[in-house]
């Protein structure tokens, strides 16, 4: 493999509690937060997506990874856009 080294184990494993945190938060949990993990969440996708890409995997499971992390990527954005402008529920 070329390129970008694999995502570390302990990275994926981060993301993961982080989730978890802001799971158990709840409604408490803020927009700031919440877009520094969905931003957090799509690099590691896309370090995935590149991985896949660089490994050798097949055309569709590439696309699929591709696709996935684009979507975590526009979730992100659009969490930090709302944080920024102080919108911290939907009902604001």
């Amino acid at each position: 493999m070329t390129g970008q080294p694999a995502v570390p184990a302990a990275q994926v494993s981060a993301v993961l509690a982080w989730a978890a945190r802001l799971t158990a938060a709840g409604p408490a949990a803020g927009a700031i937060e919440t877009a520094a993990y969905l931003t957090a969440k799509a690099a590691v996708m896309e370090r995935i997506a590149a991985e896949r890409e660089q490994g050798g995997w097949t055309p569709a499971d590439t696309a699929a990874a591709r696709q996935a992390a684009a979507r975590a990527r526009e979730t992100a954005d659009a969490a930090a856009l709302l944080a920024a402008a102080g919108i911290t529920a939907m009902e604001d």
